[in-house]
Formats: C-alpha cells, sequence, structure tokens
C-alpha cells in the first residue's frame, strides 16, 4: 500500500565523509584543500563551504569503494587548470588530468577527480567558455 506524505526534502545542508582519523584528515582538508573550519570535535570536524557543511567523522573500519559508483563531493572552482596545478602542488594525487563532462551552447564543463587519503571521492568542477 502506498503512503502519502506531505514531506519534502528541500535543502543539503551536510555530507558527512568518514575517515580513520579526524587529526589526521583535519589538516589534509584545511591546508591542503583550503577549506574553511568550523568546528572541531573530537572525532567530528566541520568544515563551512557555503550552504554546505562538509563533515569528516571517525570510523573504525572504512568501506572499500569502488570509484565508479561512490558518491562524489564536486567542488566549483572558477578556473579549473589552475585549481588542478595549485592542488596538484600540494600534493593531491588526480585520477585523470581535467576533461570535459557536459557541454551548453557556449561553455564546456570540465572537472577532475581525485581521492582523498581515506578513499573519499572529491571532484573540482568549472564551466569553460568555448573559443
Amino acid at each position: 500500500m502506498t503512503v502519502k506524505t506531505d514531506v519534502k526534502l528541500a535543502t543539503l545542508s551536510y555530507v558527512i565523509l568518514y575517515v580513520a582519523d579526524t587529526e589526521k584528515a583535519l589538516p589534509y582538508y584545511r591546508d591542503t584543500l583550503g577549506l574553511k573550519l568550523k568546528s572541531n570535535e573530537d572525532g567530528w570536524i566541520e568544515f563551512d563551504t557555503g550552504a554546505v557543511t562538509v563533515a569528516l567523522h571517525h570510523a573504525d573500519k572504512l568501506p572499500k569503494r569502488d570509484l565508479e559508483a561512490a558518491p562524489t563531493l564536486v567542488f566549483g572552482v572558477e578556473k579549473i587548470q589552475e585549481a588542478y596545478e595549485g592542488l596538484k602542488q600540494k600534493g593531491v594525487k588526480f585520477h585523470k588530468e581535467p576533461r570535459a563532462v557536459c557541454e551548453t551552447p557556449d561553455h564546456i564543463g570540465m572537472c577532475a577527480e581525485f581521492s582523498d587519503p581515506w578513499g573519499n571521492v572529491l571532484s573540482i568542477f568549472a564551466m569553460k567558455p568555448k573559443k
């Protein structure tokens, strides 16, 4: 039997990533990726990314991830190549170089994915004007 409800989910407020050690993950997310620290408690760290809080949560056992099907946090950047090069200089290891993933009549959407040291999949994305 189908149950009708008026509940509507509209706003994403948190994304929780699981890591083996939040204190070791803190410098990676704050210093390497440049996220703004919001709070730091034992086993729980939050970063302010605007409308969505990225939280790191301690987990004793991390799941194995299939990169093709893993949820991906996508961070918007202004200039994909500059962000890519800057993060590479900080030690981020990308899966591939920036590549086209979508297109509009006057722009090309470019992204580059990488994984944090705990296996969480992250990405940078920018819309680049067509020449």
